[in-house]
């Protein structure tokens, strides 16, 4: 089955008519070429970093968008951190910025996995405790990052996550 969704652009403060963008999701029966599949791809990734910027606002371990985007080991990875969180009373505010970018996907005919570097920079995304203190943990910054972004049922998530320390890119 495809889904298909419109959504509605409009520029700020600007006359002119909104730009209407059909996105129609692949599907499994449905091949995607290099180019599609890296699209896919990047878009997985970036949505499962604002999934988890999201949850982690209240530390939300359980929330349904986590699987969204993720699944495996980076989803493994994301439950048992923000569990932790959640445990020791921490919250996670802010965000963080992205530059990724697909460095192969494979197979070449009718790709179904994707690789993504990324340098993600977490300077602006900061832990605090459910008092609102400022949480004891040590500062962020930019962090090698990378993904293997993979096709299931025709979507796309991330399915491994590699973050490296502060200070890698």
């Amino acid at each position: 089955m495809v889904g298909t969704a419109a959504l509605v652009l409009a520029a700020c403060g600007s006359s002119a008519s909104p730009t209407v963008i059909t996105v129609t999701p692949s599907t499994a029966s449905t091949a995607v070429g290099p180019a599609t599949a890296s699209s896919l791809a990047l878009s997985a990734y970036r949505a499962m970093w604002a999934d988890l910027v999201a949850a982690a606002r209240t530390s939300d371990y359980q929330s349904a968008a986590l699987g969204d985007h993720a699944t495996g080991e980076a989803l493994t990875l994301f439950t048992q951190g923000l569990a932790r969180d959640q445990l020791h009373d921490i919250v996670t505010r802010g965000h963080v910025v992205l530059a990724p970018v697909v460095t192969s996907v494979t197979p070449s005919a009718g790709p179904d996995r994707a690789a993504v570097s990324d340098c993600v920079d977490d300077s602006d995304w900061i832990e605090y405790t459910t008092t609102g203190a400022r949480a004891t943990n040590p500062a962020g910054g930019r962090r090698r990052t990378t993904a293997v972004v993979t096709r299931h049922a025709g979507t796309w998530k991330v399915s491994e996550l590699t973050v490296g320390a502060v200070g890698t890119c």
